[in-house]
C-alpha cells in the first residue's frame, strides 16, 4: 500500500485572495501560517518519509512549518501552479473584461484545451503534473507528502478519480488542507 498526503499551501495575504496567481511568488499570510501549524502534527502522525514542494514562496513556507523536520525534502518545479500568463494576479470580473468570449467558453467548457494568453497551455500543465505523479506513484517510499497548489492538486485527485478536466474544480482542495489517498491494488481511495 502507498499512502500520499496532498498539501494545499496555506491561505495568502489579503491582496491576493481571490486572483488568479499562478506564478505570482505570493507570502502565506499570518492565517496561512496559523493553518499550516494546525496541520502540522496531523502530517507528523502519518509519517511521511519524504516531502515534494512547489518552488513558490507560499508552498515552501507552507512546508517550513508542516515538514517533519528529519524529513528529507525535495522542490520540484513541475509542482508549480500554472501561469496565467496575462491574466496573473487579475479577479475573475477583470478576467471577463478584458477576455474574449472564445476563451471563456474554452476555459469553462473544454479546459483541456486551454491557452492562458501569454502563458501556460493547460496540456503542458497536465503533462508536468502528471509525468511528476507517474514518478512519485513508482517511488519506493511507503507514504510521501506533496506541498503544492489548488490546480496541481486537482489535476492529481481528478486523474485518480478518473475525473475528465471540465468536473476538476470539484475536488479542489481549500487552502491550508491535508489530503491523504492510499492506493490498494492500483485504486486510489481517498482515506481522510
Amino acid at each position: 500500500m502507498k499512502r500520499i498526503l496532498l498539501i494545499r499551501h496555506g491561505e495568502v495575504e489579503e491582496s491576493y485572495r481571490g486572483r488568479f496567481i499562478g506564478k505570482t511568488d505570493a507570502p502565506l499570510s499570518e492565517e496561512g501560517r496559523e493553518e499550516c501549524r494546525a496541520l502540522r502534527v496531523r502530517v507528523a502522525a502519518l509519517s511521511p518519509e519524504l516531502f515534494f514542494c512547489s518552488p513558490l514562496r507560499r508552498a515552501v513556507e507552507t512546508l517550513e512549518v508542516v515538514r517533519v523536520k528529519e524529513c528529507r525534502s525535495l522542490i520540484d518545479s513541475r509542482l508549480r501552479e500554472i501561469d496565467f500568463g496575462r491574466w496573473e494576479g487579475l479577479l475573475f470580473e477583470e478576467i471577463a473584461r478584458v477576455a474574449a468570449p472564445a476563451e471563456l467558453r474554452v476555459w469553462a467548457e473544454n479546459p483541456a484545451g486551454m491557452v492562458f494568453p501569454g502563458g501556460e497551455s493547460f496540456a503542458a500543465f497536465a503533462a508536468r503534473v502528471d509525468a511528476f505523479t507517474r514518478e512519485l506513484v513508482e517511488m519506493p517510499v511507503e507514504c510521501a507528502a506533496v506541498v503544492t497548489h489548488g490546480g496541481v492538486l486537482m489535476r492529481m485527485i481528478s486523474g485518480w478519480k478518473g475525473l475528465p478536466p471540465q468536473r476538476q474544480h470539484e475536488v479542489l482542495p481549500p487552502r491550508g488542507s491535508l489530503n491523504v489517498f492510499e492506493c490498494n491494488d492500483g485504486v486510489w481511495n481517498h482515506v481522510q
